[in-house]
């Protein structure tokens, strides 16, 4: 069950985007983060229901920071159908990113390379990826730092039905009005084979 609450002015009829931005944000959080007990279970929470803690990839990074070496080795680690997916994405905080951006090779190439036509991405060793604030941007020792996997083994299960509550008087003291959104949604790892969690030595 989703539910999230927002209290905003009404200026300007910008109370629905906000509403919808902060919906957005607890479905996001619980993708990547969920426990799967009341709420969604993440990408980054080791659980034999999910993606279990053999999927971890430490091989490569060193205690307090993400190497090239470990990157490659997250790859590897997926077979050719999922390392070959349209769907494969790292998945990073931008803290992550920021490591990541400064790796070279040993002839002094990024391993992080702009996109350079028109409309194509940014890649990390030629990988597409995805930067989310709720991705773990913890550098300690066993720490998760990162994701690789084939997105298409997330699924998301969403119910038709979005009710929302107009709460008129319990902000009325500042001039606001509040909001609460509910919906059913859901969402979990099914193939815990397609990932590869990217964890500190």
């Amino acid at each position: 069950d989703g539910r999230a609450g927002d209290a905003s002015g009404n200026r300007g009829g910008r109370w629905d985007k906000r509403l919808a931005y902060t919906c957005a944000e607890k479905k996001e959080k619980d993708y990547l983060s969920g426990s799967g007990a009341s709420e969604s279970l993440g990408l980054f929470t080791a659980s034999a229901n999910g993606i279990s803690t053999s999927r971890d990839v430490s091989t490569g990074n060193t205690t307090t920071s993400i190497k090239a070496d470990g990157l490659i080795e997250a790859e590897m680690s997926l077979k050719g159908q999922y390392l070959n997916s349209p769907n494969l994405r790292y998945v990073f905080h931008r803290d992550a990113l920021k490591q990541i951006r400064k790796l070279q090779t040993g002839d002094g190439q990024y391993l992080w390379q702009p996109g350079l036509q028109s409309g194509a991405p940014d890649t990390i060793n030629g990988i597409r990826y995805l930067s989310s604030e709720f991705a773990p941007n913890t550098f300690t020792s066993g720490s998760y730092v990162g994701l690789l996997g084939d997105l298409s083994f997330y699924w998301i299960a969403e119910s038709m039905m979005l009710e929302i509550q107009r709460l008129d008087e319990l902000y009325a003291e500042n001039n606001q009005i509040g909001l609460i959104g509910r919906k059913e949604v859901d969402g979990m790892p099914v193939l815990e084979e397609a990932f590869a969690r990217i964890t500190l030595a």
